[in-house]
Protein backbone atom coordinates (compact mmCIF):
# COMPACT_ATOMS: atom_id res chain seq x y z
CA UNK A 1 0.00 0.00 0.00
CA UNK A 2 3.07 2.47 1.02
CA UNK A 3 4.44 1.76 -2.89
CA UNK A 4 1.27 2.75 -4.11
CA UNK A 5 1.39 5.71 -2.61
CA UNK A 6 4.68 6.60 -2.84
CA UNK A 7 4.35 6.13 -6.72
CA UNK A 8 0.83 8.03 -6.90
CA UNK A 9 3.14 10.97 -4.86
CA UNK A 10 5.84 10.99 -7.70
CA UNK A 11 3.54 10.87 -10.90
CA UNK A 12 1.79 14.08 -9.23
CA UNK A 13 5.10 15.72 -8.09
CA UNK A 14 6.19 14.57 -11.84
CA UNK A 15 3.14 16.07 -13.55
CA UNK A 16 3.23 19.67 -11.26
CA UNK A 17 7.09 19.92 -12.80
CA UNK A 18 6.40 19.39 -16.80
CA UNK A 19 2.95 21.54 -16.35
CA UNK A 20 2.65 23.37 -19.61
CA UNK A 21 2.97 26.95 -19.18
CA UNK A 22 0.46 28.99 -20.34
CA UNK A 23 2.66 30.37 -23.34
CA UNK A 24 3.23 26.92 -23.79
CA UNK A 25 2.64 25.38 -28.19
CA UNK A 26 2.56 29.12 -28.99
CA UNK A 27 5.39 31.22 -30.37
CA UNK A 28 6.35 34.34 -28.40
CA UNK A 29 6.56 36.55 -31.54
CA UNK A 30 3.61 35.71 -32.54
CA UNK A 31 1.42 36.72 -29.34
CA UNK A 32 -1.40 39.51 -29.37
CA UNK A 33 -2.28 41.54 -26.78
CA UNK A 34 -5.60 42.64 -26.10
CA UNK A 35 -7.02 45.58 -28.42
CA UNK A 36 -9.58 48.34 -27.00
CA UNK A 37 -11.34 49.94 -28.68
CA UNK A 38 -14.51 53.02 -28.35
CA UNK A 39 -18.27 51.70 -29.64
CA UNK A 40 -19.53 54.67 -31.73
CA UNK A 41 -23.21 55.50 -32.12
CA UNK A 42 -24.63 56.27 -35.65
CA UNK A 43 -24.39 60.42 -34.21
CA UNK A 44 -20.58 59.51 -33.86
CA UNK A 45 -20.81 59.85 -29.49
CA UNK A 46 -19.25 56.97 -27.84
CA UNK A 47 -21.45 54.71 -25.72
CA UNK A 48 -18.96 51.99 -24.85
CA UNK A 49 -15.89 50.21 -25.40
CA UNK A 50 -14.99 46.46 -27.19
CA UNK A 51 -12.00 44.50 -26.01
CA UNK A 52 -11.14 42.18 -28.25
CA UNK A 53 -8.25 39.02 -26.77
CA UNK A 54 -6.97 36.74 -28.41
CA UNK A 55 -7.64 33.05 -27.28
CA UNK A 56 -7.00 29.33 -28.06
CA UNK A 57 -8.63 28.84 -30.96
CA UNK A 58 -10.29 32.04 -32.16
CA UNK A 59 -11.08 35.70 -30.18
CA UNK A 60 -13.05 36.76 -27.17
CA UNK A 61 -14.96 40.40 -27.68
CA UNK A 62 -16.15 41.89 -24.70
CA UNK A 63 -18.78 44.66 -25.00
CA UNK A 64 -18.89 47.47 -22.26
CA UNK A 65 -22.21 49.79 -22.91
CA UNK A 66 -23.65 52.89 -20.85
CA UNK A 67 -27.57 53.07 -20.26
CA UNK A 68 -28.97 54.09 -23.06
CA UNK A 69 -26.49 53.00 -25.65
CA UNK A 70 -28.82 50.75 -27.77
CA UNK A 71 -32.86 50.55 -28.34
CA UNK A 72 -33.59 47.73 -25.74
CA UNK A 73 -34.26 44.25 -27.40
CA UNK A 74 -31.88 41.54 -29.46
CA UNK A 75 -29.36 43.11 -31.82
CA UNK A 76 -27.21 41.40 -34.88
CA UNK A 77 -23.94 41.77 -34.18
CA UNK A 78 -20.65 41.34 -36.92
CA UNK A 79 -17.02 41.58 -37.81
CA UNK A 80 -16.95 43.77 -40.74
CA UNK A 81 -14.08 44.20 -43.18
CA UNK A 82 -12.86 47.54 -42.85
CA UNK A 83 -11.42 49.10 -39.90
CA UNK A 84 -13.41 52.13 -39.85
CA UNK A 85 -16.17 54.17 -38.39
CA UNK A 86 -15.77 57.21 -39.93
CA UNK A 87 -18.79 57.52 -42.51
CA UNK A 88 -21.50 56.93 -39.39
CA UNK A 89 -23.85 59.44 -40.70
CA UNK A 90 -23.79 57.27 -43.63
CA UNK A 91 -24.59 53.84 -41.79
CA UNK A 92 -21.09 53.24 -41.36
CA UNK A 93 -21.16 51.74 -45.02
CA UNK A 94 -17.36 52.07 -45.23
CA UNK A 95 -16.84 48.82 -42.99
CA UNK A 96 -17.73 46.81 -45.62
CA UNK A 97 -19.02 43.42 -46.20
CA UNK A 98 -18.60 40.86 -43.41
CA UNK A 99 -15.21 39.35 -42.90
CA UNK A 100 -15.03 36.59 -44.49
CA UNK A 101 -18.00 37.36 -47.25
CA UNK A 102 -18.35 35.79 -50.64
CA UNK A 103 -17.18 32.09 -49.24
CA UNK A 104 -19.78 30.80 -47.12
CA UNK A 105 -22.93 31.88 -46.55
CA UNK A 106 -23.98 34.70 -43.76
CA UNK A 107 -25.38 32.73 -40.52
CA UNK A 108 -24.60 30.76 -37.55
CA UNK A 109 -27.31 28.52 -38.19
CA UNK A 110 -26.93 28.04 -41.95
CA UNK A 111 -25.95 24.58 -43.34
CA UNK A 112 -23.79 26.64 -45.82
CA UNK A 113 -21.84 28.81 -43.62
CA UNK A 114 -21.43 30.49 -41.24
CA UNK A 115 -19.70 33.51 -42.78
CA UNK A 116 -16.12 34.68 -40.16
CA UNK A 117 -17.81 37.53 -39.57
CA UNK A 118 -20.82 36.80 -37.91
CA UNK A 119 -21.13 36.48 -34.21
CA UNK A 120 -24.19 35.37 -32.08
CA UNK A 121 -26.88 38.09 -31.46
CA UNK A 122 -26.47 40.58 -28.15
CA UNK A 123 -29.46 41.79 -26.19
CA UNK A 124 -30.01 44.78 -24.85
CA UNK A 125 -31.95 45.83 -21.61
CA UNK A 126 -34.53 48.67 -21.92
CA UNK A 127 -32.48 50.69 -19.29
CA UNK A 128 -29.45 50.91 -17.68
CA UNK A 129 -25.67 49.79 -18.93
CA UNK A 130 -24.65 46.29 -19.26
CA UNK A 131 -22.29 44.02 -20.91
CA UNK A 132 -21.93 40.92 -23.14
CA UNK A 133 -19.01 38.45 -24.12
CA UNK A 134 -19.17 36.13 -27.55
CA UNK A 135 -16.68 34.09 -28.54
CA UNK A 136 -15.57 33.46 -32.63
CA UNK A 137 -13.63 30.17 -33.37
CA UNK A 138 -13.06 32.20 -37.20
CA UNK A 139 -11.05 35.14 -37.16
CA UNK A 140 -7.75 36.06 -35.07
CA UNK A 141 -6.14 38.96 -34.38
CA UNK A 142 -2.99 38.37 -35.64
CA UNK A 143 -1.97 40.39 -38.74
CA UNK A 144 -2.38 36.91 -41.05
CA UNK A 145 -4.15 34.29 -41.19
CA UNK A 146 -4.45 31.24 -38.37
CA UNK A 147 -4.89 28.35 -39.70
CA UNK A 148 -8.87 28.27 -40.98
CA UNK A 149 -8.89 31.58 -38.87
CA UNK A 150 -9.21 35.25 -40.67
CA UNK A 151 -7.26 38.09 -39.65
CA UNK A 152 -9.03 41.23 -38.08
CA UNK A 153 -5.68 43.32 -38.03
CA UNK A 154 -5.11 42.77 -41.49
CA UNK A 155 -3.68 45.80 -43.08
CA UNK A 156 -7.29 47.44 -43.35
CA UNK A 157 -8.17 46.52 -40.26
CA UNK A 158 -11.84 45.40 -39.00
CA UNK A 159 -15.06 46.77 -38.04
CA UNK A 160 -17.42 45.67 -35.12
CA UNK A 161 -21.07 46.49 -35.99
CA UNK A 162 -24.05 46.05 -34.04
CA UNK A 163 -27.72 46.55 -36.39
CA UNK A 164 -30.88 47.45 -34.96
CA UNK A 165 -32.89 44.60 -35.10
CA UNK A 166 -31.53 40.76 -34.13
CA UNK A 167 -30.17 38.59 -36.67
CA UNK A 168 -32.21 35.24 -37.83
CA UNK A 169 -28.50 33.67 -38.61
CA UNK A 170 -29.89 32.30 -41.69
CA UNK A 171 -31.26 34.71 -44.25
CA UNK A 172 -28.73 36.29 -46.67
CA UNK A 173 -27.19 38.84 -46.74
CA UNK A 174 -27.46 39.93 -42.81
CA UNK A 175 -30.20 38.09 -41.79
CA UNK A 176 -32.47 40.56 -41.22
CA UNK A 177 -30.43 42.82 -39.05
CA UNK A 178 -31.48 45.95 -40.21
CA UNK A 179 -29.54 49.25 -40.06
CA UNK A 180 -25.99 49.78 -38.43
CA UNK A 181 -26.67 51.61 -35.43
CA UNK A 182 -23.13 51.64 -33.71
CA UNK A 183 -19.79 50.66 -34.71
CA UNK A 184 -16.03 49.81 -33.34
CA UNK A 185 -13.01 50.07 -35.53
CA UNK A 186 -10.34 47.67 -34.92
CA UNK A 187 -7.59 49.09 -36.78
CA UNK A 188 -3.50 47.45 -36.94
Amino acid sequence: MRFFMLAAVAALAACATNAPTQSAGRNASTETAPRQTQILSAAGAPIGQATFTEATGGVLIKLELNAGALPGGWHGLHLHGAGTCADNAAGFTASGAHVGHGGPQHGLLNSNGPEAGDLPNIFAPASGAFAAEVFTPYVTLANGASGARMPLLDADGSALIIHANADDQQTQPIGGAGPRIACAALTP
